[in-house]
């Protein structure tokens, strides 16, 4: 390991009297000397010749951070440097930090898709997208996210008309800034160290950003009468071999809603499945959580004919999904693309999978009663005011097993006949 002291030495001396500080290197027990632009009188020294001015005790020892700082970067590769190249790697100079942000958010977007979390990828991926317009490049340095910057995209995507087939909005504004706000906060957190003095990225735009407010989302969830009408909607005869899209759609949804709002992702891959019951980690926020987000959901007998219907042969899976279809994406799309058949069926404009977790949360709390806490547990969220208090309870799921039951008798048999008659 290389070290680094500074040092004066009494036979340098200059003629007005003064001394140059000098850093000793030693690595490898070899020792290499270097100047430094700093030169010191008496009245800065011991007798001994040392350093006794606290002005350059203190420029010494950042000068000595920012060497043993350069070293830590290159890990154990220092091991294979002699002395001479240690002075070479300490001596070079630094060009200006930067990063393109765009780079980096992609780079993020791809770990999270590689972790099976598509919907948050599609979600920064967007964002950047838009940035990408905007500027009318493919890279966005970190320093050129200014207030001006960010209220001059603002005010762009605003003026953005809407995507062929669809209304225009007016979440993009603060939803594009939020995703880029989390990003700049994510490198903000990875290159600044602010204990060693290194602040790679010093502002914070954001902070003086007013966003416009959007309006209130549309509500997703069906009414216990859509609900009932979605289930007793009659299956499509298929007339070809494959999975018709439409009763997939159907099937799929109605399982999500009876195994409480379960999402495509993790039905798509949960494994476990003992004891007639479904656990799993939802992969939304599993890495977000100290319990890794696990839930176990009791599968209703409502949806046993839907489980066996499904079910992987080999085991691997609880379901067969990942068979029907190579990749999440490809899932999730054919869903949809049922859904919307199915939507215009019942006239529920823009029908989507999700609307089954949103579904089951509204019906249970405003229709069946169930208090907002075992919903919250039952869509596996975290009460924040609850938070401690969850640390000293011992789980059970006997809850939402309980509520499950309730929103299901609620609706009538009508769930359990559709499926067992298809």
């Amino acid at each position: 390991m290389a070290t680094f002291k500074a040092e004066i030495y009494a036979h340098q001396k200059r003629a007005d009297g003064t001394y140059n500080i000098k850093i000793r290197v030693t690595h490898k027990t070899k020792k290499k000397y270097l100047s430094t632009p700093w030169y010191v009188g008496k009245e800065d020294l011991t007798r001994t010749l040392k350093l006794k001015n606290q002005k350059y005790l203190d420029m010494v020892e950042d000068l000595l951070r920012q060497y043993r700082n350069t070293c830590n970067q290159v890990g154990e590769g220092l091991n294979a440097m002699s002395v001479e190249d240690v002075v070479e790697l300490i001596s070079r100079k630094e060009k200006p930090f930067d990063l393109d942000i765009v780079a980096y958010t992609r780079a993020y977007a791809k770990k999270l898709r590689d972790n099976d979390r598509e919907g948050n990828a599609r979600a920064y991926e967007g964002a950047i997208n838009s940035l990408c317009r905007f500027v009318g490049r493919e890279e966005v340095s970190v320093k050129e996210i200014t207030v001006g910057f960010l209220n001059g995209w603002i005010d762009w995507i605003g003026k953005q008309p809407p995507r062929k087939g669809c209304k225009k909005g007016d979440r993009a504004q603060s939803f594009y800034i939020a995703q880029l706000r989390a990003m700049y906060n994510r490198a903000k957190k990875e290159f600044n160290d602010e204990e060693a003095g290194i602040i790679n990225i010093p502002y914070s735009p954001f902070n003086k950003v007013e966003l416009p407010k959007p309006s209130l989302s549309r509500k997703r969830a069906l009414t216990t009468d859509q609900m009932l009408r979605f289930a007793a909607l009659p299956y499509k005869q298929i007339l070809q071999p494959g999975t018709n899209r439409f009763n997939f759609a159907k099937d799929v949804f109605l399982l999500s809603f009876m195994l409480m709002g379960m999402n495509a992702v993790d039905l798509y891959h949960v494994t476990d499945c003992k004891g007639g019951r479904i656990t799993y980690q939802r992969t939304k926020t599993k890495n977000r959580r100290a319990d890794k987000a696990e839930i176990s959901v009791l599968i209703p007998r409502e949806a046993l004919p839907l489980v066996e219907k499904y079910r992987d042969p080999t085991g691997e899976r609880v379901f067969n999904f990942y068979k029907l279809y190579s990749s999440l994406n490809t899932f999730s799309a054919a869903l949809n693309k049922g859904l919307k058949v199915i939507g215009k069926s019942l006239d529920i404009e823009d029908l989507e999978f999700y609307a089954a977790r949103h579904s089951w949360a509204t019906i249970a709390a405003n229709d069946v009663g169930i208090d907002k806490y075992t919903v919250h547990t039952a869509l596996n969220h975290v009460d924040e005011a609850m938070r401690v208090t969850d640390i000293y309870i011992r789980k059970s799921w006997d809850g939402i097993d309980a509520a499950n039951r309730q929103v299901l008798d609620y609706l009538g048999m009508a769930l359990e006949f559709q499926i067992k008659h298809h």
